[in-house]
């Protein structure tokens, strides 16, 4: 709805008119439109009348209107050129207004005065246009086929039919009327169903229990062209001429005394008539779509406090008494003014990527869904369905025009998998009643801490033996994320816990976390002999704590144990005491781990053995062949640079070193080749 000018602000502006001219006027009066679509009617007098400034009075009424639509009654005396009176109200009196906005649909001159309709090209479409006689051929009915700007589905499309009916009293007015009325209802049941559709003009009907208003508001067996009237309730009887209970509503005459008060041609007598109105279809009171708003149906300037009097006579009007004299000299009716509600239209709704969760986890995204019409259009209603792999809200949800709703959407985490698919979005959106979004989504598998790249391992023990001072050897262990693919969790290593020992094991070049994935992290863990008792054993375990990579769904691994054990000789037995055999026959992960230039393969025989070590690529060949002989019982290493038979270098990649042999368990430590 239009915002009323304050009082002073149109006061002033009007008092102005004379002194700036009506151009400068008009352009104070200019209003922004805060409404959808603002439809708006005004009967002339015989327009044009042949007075120079009769341009400049109307276009004071119409600058603060802000019409989007407007039809008017009464353009041209008969058997005149028309259009030539159209193309000059609209260069004279619209374009001032909003410059170079306004079109008009081609004028069709008749028998008696005829029917105009102007458009701002900004705000709508005309289709098209035609006319026809009722069957006493007094004047023409015209229907305008429109739509607003912005909107491509015929369910925003409406028709205007556009009329100035029979004046009159007499038994011999009110049968012409009727007839008229008849041809009008006939034509608008011929519309297609559904067809919304507004009669508009002047009625000149005193009452709506008047046999013609009875035909328009009648149901029949066809009733597409059934109207009702908005400010009717319940459709009770109203005789509106001369009844002050319908002062608000009235729109003739805002004159008491042609010839004093206004021009000797007007009619008077005071506001005391309802000439003028809207009469939709009843599916423009749906409340759905394209809909009338009845609160904004209205005479300009009547306040309801002028009935049988003059419009500009104490007390003022809210738009101001210098506004009122233009409406009480331009024409012996009040434009009428009513604005359409217009349909919800769905805006851009973005794509999803849900990124990288893990199994289990609860991941929701919001898909923000605007109605993006001009408010106060329809709100937006709308379902959400999704594609296998995620979630979608049942039931419809709401939002109002302007305005934006949140769809919570899932990521379906019980399996994983590379998820893609759409958001299917249906709304009452005529023009785009389905609106596909994209979605996208990783679920990864949990990590699996592990002490083998192969096999589940989360316990294993280093024994360092018993060695005189300086003798002890750092042992390696590797952790791994076992079984580690485009589809699992990396594994993160959080702490390094050591108890026991006499705090005498360490690792290394100390702990820091890491994130681990295909290829396992090496711990050198170390005994430091120094001020050890000896002949004492130190024990100790090394306790390793990982969860999953930190992603939605992140969940904590078991812990990796280490059980350690050393003893320090006392180095004072004359005869030297070999170290004891291993208690396991096991590989070690080469070190170091990418190779570059060369790494140490290790393994422990606890029986002797006829053992193999040979490497592998990925394929399954055998590249070299590191040992094969029989060994004793004990701890053995074996360099290598990375080179195969024959000598020549390996290129970079993942090979396999495996321990095999009769009597031992075939083991395989993964280690890979840079360059």
């Amino acid at each position: 709805m239009v915002p009323v000018p304050s009082r002073a602000h149109v006061l002033h502006a009007l008092s102005l008119v004379f002194i700036l001219g009506a151009a400068a006027f008009a352009s104070l009066l200019i209003v922004p439109a805060a409404h959808a679509l603002r439809l708006v009617d005004y009967s002339l007098e015989d327009y044009p009348t042949g007075v120079p400034s009769f341009d400049d009075s109307l276009r004071a009424v119409m600058a603060p209107i802000g019409a989007d639509i407007l039809v008017t009654e009464e353009m041209n005396p008969p058997n005149t050129s028309g259009q030539t009176y159209v193309d000059q109200f609209r260069n004279n009196v619209l374009d001032p207004i909003n410059p170079g906005d306004w079109a008009s649909a081609p004028f069709t001159n008749g028998n008696d005065q005829g029917n105009g309709m102007f458009y701002r090209i900004s705000r709508v479409q005309l289709l098209g246009s035609w006319s026809f006689y009722a069957t006493d051929v007094v004047r023409l009915i015209n229907v305008y086929r429109v739509k607003p700007v912005g909107y491509t589905s015929g369910a925003s499309e409406f028709r205007l039919y556009v009329i100035h009916l029979k004046a009159g009293s007499s038994s011999t007015d009110l049968s012409r009327r009727l007839t008229q009325a008849t041809t009008i209802r006939d034509s608008m049941n011929a519309m297609p169903p559904g067809t919304q559709a507004i009669l508009v003009g002047d009625y000149n009907m005193r009452s709506n229990q008047e046999a013609a208003f009875r035909k328009f508001v009648e149901s029949q067996v066809n009733n597409t062209g059934r109207l009702y009237d908005p400010l009717n309730v319940a459709d009770a009887a109203q005789t509106w001429y001369n009844n002050s209970s319908f002062a608000t509503i009235h729109t003739q005459c805002p004159c008491v005394t042609p010839g004093t008060d206004c021009s000797s041609g007007f009619a008077g007598g005071g506001l005391d008539d309802r000439f003028d109105l809207f009469l939709p279809t009843y599916n423009f009171g749906d409340g759905q779509g394209l809909d009338i708003l009845t609160a904004t149906y209205k005479p300009v300037g009547n306040d309801g406090l002028h009935f049988n009097g003059n419009i500009r006579d104490l007390p003022e009007i809210p738009e101001g008494r210098t506004y009122a004299n233009v409406l009480q000299h331009s024409s012996e009716h009040l434009p009428g003014r009513v604005d359409l509600q217009l349909p919800a239209q769905i805006g851009p709704v973005a794509a999803l990527s849900f990124g990288s969760a893990i199994v289990g986890a609860s991941v929701s995204l919001n898909a923000s869904v605007p109605d993006t019409a001009q408010v106060p259009a329809d709100s937006l209603r709308f379902t959400t369905a999704a594609d296998p792999g995620f979630t979608a809200p049942a039931g419809p949800q709401a939002v109002a025009a302007g305005s934006a709703a949140n769809a919570s959407i899932g990521l379906n985490t019980a399996t994983a998998g590379v998820k893609s698919g759409n958001l299917t979005i249906a709304s009452n959106d005529a023009d785009h009643p389905t609106t596909l979004v994209a979605l996208a989504g990783t679920v990864l598998d949990h990590a699996a801490a592990s002490l083998d790249s192969l096999v589940p391992m989360l316990a294993d023990s280093i024994d360092f033996g018993t060695q005189t001072a300086g003798a002890f050897i750092a042992q390696d262990r590797r952790v791994h994320d076992r079984g580690y693919g485009a589809l699992e969790a990396r594994l993160s290593l959080n702490a390094a816990n050591f108890a026991g020992g006499d705090g005498r094991f360490s690792i290394v070049g100390g702990f820091s976390p890491s994130l681990i994935a295909g290829v396992g992290r090496t711990l050198s863990i170390a005994f430091n002999d120094a001020g050890a008792t000896a002949d004492s054993e130190y024990t100790a375990t090394l306790t390793l704590s990982s969860t999953d990579e930190p992603l939605p769904g992140t969940t904590a691994q078991p812990d990796l144990v280490i059980s350690m054990k050393a003893q320090l000789s006392s180095g004072t037995v004359g005869v030297e005491t070999p170290p004891p055999p291993p208690q396991f026959t096991r590989l070690y992960a080469p070190f170091p781990n990418p190779l570059s230039g060369s790494s140490t393969v290790r393994f422990d025989l606890a029986l002797a053995a006829q053992a193999r070590l040979e490497v592998f690529d990925l394929s399954g060949r055998r590249v070299t062949k590191l040992a094969d002989r029989a060994f004793d019982p004990g701890r053995y290493s074996v360099r290598w640079d990375g080179r195969g038979e024959g000598g020549r270098a390996l290129g970079p990649g993942l090979y396999f070193v495996r321990l095999s042999g009769p009597g031992i368990r075939t083991e395989a430590a993964r280690i890979a080749i840079v360059r």
